[in-house]
């Protein structure tokens, strides 16, 4: 009889026993228990295998598609990556290619088997339903399958993208980022899932996105793919900034060779940027003048500045006020949006870890309930306001109202403010409304244009604002006041909107309806 202790010893130096793996092969549940009582033993687990799945069970086969990951394959098919690996003897999940074929075991009662993917198919068909009735029943089976692939996998409408971990974040915040939760996060990546606090910079994690927000660069700090702009004649780095909605330093920072020389650009130059306005495809085309036409009549027709007309006639056109019937311009129209860019704006969702604004000095916050923002943008707001308050000394406080609620989410009547980086903040003013804490509307005769240039200009200084919605008419009285003292035309172009037309978006200071008496500060992630 064999001891406790001997069975023991034996077991710490197994032997592959060949009669063993081809009962288990054959799934002979008599057979385990014969080994089983025969040795004493309980059988650690062995691989299972492939093609069969037990009682109670289906084999399906799935073959690899590309940007498919065994986290997606598993959730798709209602399984986990242990049972996955362990129906595919040698299976390493880190490393599947397209077309490899994989065996899955399912409840045969699962609903989470696709279509035409069983080694098996039923011809029965149910008696008791009427035509109309399986149909409805197939699209409800079908609608809960795809919300479940959607938010446990990567299933129609989404995609799998790699996210590397920046300094300073956190899993919820990187949740935020593409719109998921952090459980899904974990579920996708078992190391997370185990230390979800001790992310590493640098760190890739596995995330299921939408489509439309897939593709993102990280020369962009994922907020956008890159874009590659073509010089056209009259072009400057002001204007490509304007055109994008970014700074000159932000295409400076990707381009080495602009940097080193902004001032002699090359028609046909290209130029790398992360555009905050989604790029438009460009088309040349001649224009020919007509009876009664003037250069400005054309400019406006196409959507563009008489000066910028004048830079596409490459130093050809004489004088642009003495236009000849059938003279033939060069004009760039814009037409549709480059693909894969799209005009997708993350206006939904959550703050988790806000922070309130506190009092200031400079500063009156109107709501102190619904200030809360992410840890930058709170800083973001302080050191604008500090800037400003050190060069308009004797103004009047600054009015910030509405950022977000504690915890973010749905804000009417505002269709933003959802996620701590907006924060409308109230025109500086004159006269006896210039303490008023309500915000009042500005126009030519009560807006203090110096300061609040002052203001908007302390905001975009941060580096941190991707862009301000300000009324149209009053771009205009703040742009002109700048230009009469001195402020150059290139950073205006690169600024505002305005004088381009409020239907041609363009610049870091845009038009859009509802701000005539606060403007709208959009923070960068």
């Amino acid at each position: 009889m064999v001891t406790a202790r001997r069975v023991r010893a034996r077991w710490r130096a197994p032997v592959f026993n060949p009669p063993r793996a081809r009962l288990l092969a054959r799934g002979s549940a008599a057979a385990l228990a014969t080994i089983a009582i025969a040795t004493g033993l309980l059988l650690a687990p062995q691989p299972a295998a492939a093609g069969y799945c037990g009682p109670g069970r289906e084999h399906l086969r799935h073959e690899v598609k590309s940007g498919e990951t065994v986290g997606g394959i598993a959730a798709e098919y209602g399984v986990t990556v242990k049972s996955m690996v362990y129906n595919n003897p040698g299976l390493d999940p880190a490393k599947i290619s397209v077309g490899q074929s994989l065996h899955v075991c399912v409840d045969k009662t699962s609903d989470k088997v696709p279509e035409k993917t069983s080694d098996k198919t039923s011809d029965k068909k149910s008696d008791k339903k009427s035509d109309k009735a399986d149909k409805a029943d197939k699209a409800d089976k079908k609608s809960d399958s795809s919300s479940r692939r959607a938010s446990e996998g990567c299933g129609k409408g989404f995609k799998r993208a790699v996210h590397e971990v920046r300094s300073g974040e956190s899993l919820g915040a990187i949740a935020s980022e593409y719109g998921t939760t952090e459980e899904v996060i974990k579920h996708d990546n078992p190391a997370v899932r185990k230390h979800p606090n001790m992310l590493r910079v640098g760190q890739e994690l596995q995330v299921c996105v939408e489509s439309r927000r897939a593709g993102k660069s990280k020369l962009c700090d994922y907020r956008s793919p890159v874009y590659t702009h073509e010089v056209i004649p009259g072009e400057t780095a002001s204007l490509i900034a304007a055109r994008y909605g970014v700074r000159r330093q932000d295409l400076y920072r990707l381009n080495a060779s602009l940097k080193r020389d902004p001032n002699n650009l090359r028609v046909g130059q290209t130029i790398r940027v992360c555009p905050d306005i989604a790029p438009r495809e460009r088309v040349k085309l001649q224009h020919s003048v007509a009876s009664g036409e003037t250069f400005s009549d054309i400019a406006v027709s196409y959507g563009v500045t008489p000066s910028e007309l004048e830079g596409y006639q490459r130093g050809h056109l004489k004088d642009r006020n003495k236009l000849r019937v059938g003279q033939e311009l060069t004009v760039y129209k814009d037409g549709g949006i480059v693909p894969g860019f799209g005009a997708y704006e993350d206006d939904k969702g959550v703050l988790k870890s806000g922070v309130q604004l506190p009092p200031g000095r400079h500063y009156v916050v109107k709501h102190p309930t619904l200030s809360y923002g992410t840890s930058k943008t709170i800083r973001a707001i302080q050191s604008a306001i500090s800037s400003y308050a050190g060069q308009a000394k004797g103004g009047p406080k600054i009015h910030v109202g509405d950022i977000s609620k504690k915890g973010g989410g749905s804000f009417p009547p505002h269709v933003s403010h959802q996620h701590g980086r907006d924060v409308d903040v109230g025109y500086v003013l004159e006269g006896e409304l210039a303490d008023e804490i309500k915000f009042r509307s500005a126009n030519k005769d009560n807006l203090d244009a110096r300061r609040t240039w002052l203001l908007l200009k302390a905001f975009i200084d941060t580096g941190e604002v991707g862009h301000i919605f300000m009324s149209y008419s009053l771009q205009k009285l703040v742009y002109e006041y700048a230009r009469k003292h001195g402020v150059s035309e290139s950073t205006l172009d690169e600024l505002f909107q305005y004088p381009r037309g409020r239907g041609r978006t363009a610049g870091i200071i845009r038009h859009w309806r509802g701000h005539s008496n606060h403007f709208h500060v959009r923070f960068r992630k």
